[in-house]
């Protein structure tokens, strides 16, 4: 058997263990290690991060809602209250007027007296109002329906074919909003508006008008028309084309009547086919971070075509802007033409 000595026994020892210096020398690496972890982490910029995120986030879900359901969606910056306000609109009601008597989407089935439907319509059949009986309409108890809540924002698109000349309304929902047609070939909307005051109290502010040039409807054509208001502006266009805007922030009056589509008295001399109705579904505001603000060039709002591109009525190329922070430093957000955010 092997024996080792004291001497020996000691030996072993010292080079299976770590003398105090050894130890110290492997404390204060370890020490260097730390510390230059430490200054990277500190380095770190956290407070850029999560406000970048929240735009960006509020921005992809517009992008989102309007491919999802086909429908426009806005963001609004509020660079005075550091908000950022999220709607999304939704189509409440569809009327193509291919059944006798005509039925609608959602079971907003109408009833109709003293009109009749015609084969040449925009798409298939039409309502004819021309050769309606004084007080013929087409009426749908929309007002029954609480999804007709139009306070904050609508818009009404519809095909139109005068075959004559005339003036006349063409459609209205209840004494809250109606569309005229004109003889010479103009196009008006209007609604009516109240102010909401802090304590949720709403009082009447008058109705909102917006009327386009003479010319734009031809006798013996279709012609699409679009009446939209987002509590920016009530605007009008016709075949896709910009043609009238009346700036209000108003709300929408309450709808208490039900949409008809003709006039009780004198009748616009032609069809009306594929109605369209949509509302503002999705309505939420979102503070930015503390410490964060909208650059000055930052755009009002950023909007959103149905299916998902931006708006070209509303953005003529991609939109660009910067968030800025409180230590100076300023962050870029992007939204292309086709609605992708970077």
């Amino acid at each position: 058997m092997r024996r080792f000595g004291l001497r020996q026994w000691g030996q072993r020892t010292r080079r299976a263990g770590m003398t105090l210096i050894e130890l110290l020398i492997v404390m204060g690496i370890v020490a260097v290690i730390l510390g230059a972890g430490l200054g990277a982490l500190a380095g770190i910029d956290t407070g850029s991060g999560p406000a970048v995120a929240v735009v960006n986030s509020s921005l992809r879900s517009a992008n989102n809602w309007a491919v999802a359901r086909r429908a426009p969606a806005r963001i609004a910056f509020d660079a005075e209250a550091n908000t950022i306000h999220a709607e999304g609109l939704a189509v409440i009601g569809t009327w193509h007027f291919e059944t006798d008597p005509p039925r609608g989407a959602f079971a907003l089935n109408g009833s109709y007296q003293g009109v009749s439907l015609a084969d040449d319509g925009y798409l298939g059949k039409a309502l004819d109002l021309e050769g309606a009986e004084e007080g013929g309409v087409y009426s749908v108890p929309v007002h029954t329906s609480p999804t007709y809540d139009l306070s904050s924002g609508f818009q009404i698109a519809f095909a139109a074919k005068p075959v004559g000349t005339g003036t006349a309304r063409v459609i209205a929902i209840g004494e809250t909003l109606a569309v005229e047609l004109s003889s010479n070939g103009a196009v008006k909307a209007w609604f009516q508006g109240e102010r909401r005051e802090a304590n949720a109290v709403a009082t009447p502010s008058g109705k909102v008008l917006a009327q386009t040039s003479p010319g734009l409807l031809r006798v013996g054509s279709w012609s699409r028309i679009l009446v939209s208001y987002d509590r920016n502006a009530l605007a009008i266009f016709v075949e896709g084309v910009p043609a009238a805007s009346t700036s209000d922030e108003a709300y929408v009056r309450k709808v208490t009547g039900p949409l008809v589509v003709g006039a009780p008295r004198r009748q616009w001399p032609g069809r009306i086919d594929s109605l369209v109705v949509s509302a503002v579904a999705a309505d939420e505001v979102i503070d930015l971070p503390e410490g964060v603000s909208f650059a000055e060039t930052a755009p009002k709002q950023v909007v959103f075509a149905a299916g998902g591109g931006l708006d070209r009525r509303a953005h003529a190329g991609p939109v660009r802007f910067a968030l800025d922070f409180e230590d100076g430093t300023s962050e870029q957000i992007e939204v292309g033409v086709y609605g992708t955010v970077q």
